[in-house]
């Protein structure tokens, strides 16, 4: 991905470029911060890059770039409240449906963008917006703007991919320990010592957090890999790059991002520990 003229974070480019690498961008993602702007901003990119289309998207020149950058492109919504309204209405989330399966005016994809997606959006229309999420048209990106993510469904989020935009990477140091036992349970050829290190997933207040943490590890990793520089743990980071291929490190960071959704869902916990300990194994011990 194109990153000119937009101030990311190294984590949150890793995290497109290595979606991007495996053709895995989602079809709907869900942006938290406290700061509006750079919501917007990632927002902006990342409509751009689903209208663009030259080899390094986005490229900013184009005429479906410039239209993006503009607010002005015919293929990008972004949803209001109606009128006085300060939520969005079941009728509108409707409408957007029906349109969302029309095909785009000007480019290969469209997208929908809501902002302040925690408070506009009711349980209701959430529920609403899910069946869209569920069976998705082709080629559109649903994109949901909000200062606090924990606000929306728990289903929603399960459907998309999470960004939480920090100006600095700051997590409770418990869950930075966990997070090193299991890495460090994943390189070591002993299938004990990687689910002994999972079983902190147990406490389930910092499960989410703690495979936060794992994910941020592996795309150091990855990173390395690239002949980048990791952002949060060089050394570890480091190990992984050694250990594993760019192909593996990808398929671990894309199954831990699915079990932080079933988290999400109230899944056992023991099942869910027992199955990933299989399936880490399975990734990092192939052959």
């Amino acid at each position: 991905m194109n990153f000119t003229d937009f101030d990311f974070d190294e984590n949150t480019k890793q995290t497109l470029n290595m979606l991007d690498i495996r053709d895995r961008v989602p079809h709907a993602v869900v942006i938290e911060s406290s700061d509006g702007d750079k919501v917007l901003e990632l927002a902006e990119f990342l409509s751009m890059w689903a209208v663009c289309r030259e080899d390094n998207k986005p490229c900013g020149r184009c005429a479906q770039c410039l239209k993006a950058g503009k607010k002005a492109h015919a293929d990008i919504k972004y949803a209001y409240p109606e009128k006085k309204s300060r939520t969005y209405s079941i009728e509108q989330m409707r409408d957007i449906a029906k349109d969302a399966f029309i095909r785009p005016n000007e480019a290969d994809s469209k997208v929908y963008i809501f902002e302040d997606a925690d408070n506009r959006l009711s349980p209701i229309v959430q529920n609403s917006l899910l069946k869209l999420l569920e069976e998705p048209p082709q080629s559109v990106l649903f994109i949901l703007l909000c200062e606090n993510s924990k606000k929306l469904l728990p289903t929603i989020l399960s459907r998309c991919t999470v960004f939480r935009l920090k100006s600095e990477i700051a997590f409770d140091e418990k869950c930075r320990e966990n997070a090193e036992g299991i890495i460090k349970g994943l390189l070591t050829s002993r299938e004990y010592e990687l689910l002994k290190a999972l079983n902190v997933l147990c406490d389930k207040e910092n499960a989410e957090e703690t495979l936060s943490i794992v994910k941020l590890i592996l795309r150091d990793g990855l990173a390395i890999q690239y002949g980048g520089k990791a952002v949060f743990d060089a050394e570890l980071g480091r190990d992984i790059s050694l250990h594993l291929t760019a192909g593996r490190i990808i398929e671990l960071s894309e199954l831990t991002e699915s079990a932080e959704k079933k988290i999400m869902q109230n899944i056992n916990i023991n099942l869910l520990t027992t199955w990933l300990c299989g399936e880490y194994r399975r990734i990092s011990w192939q052959k």
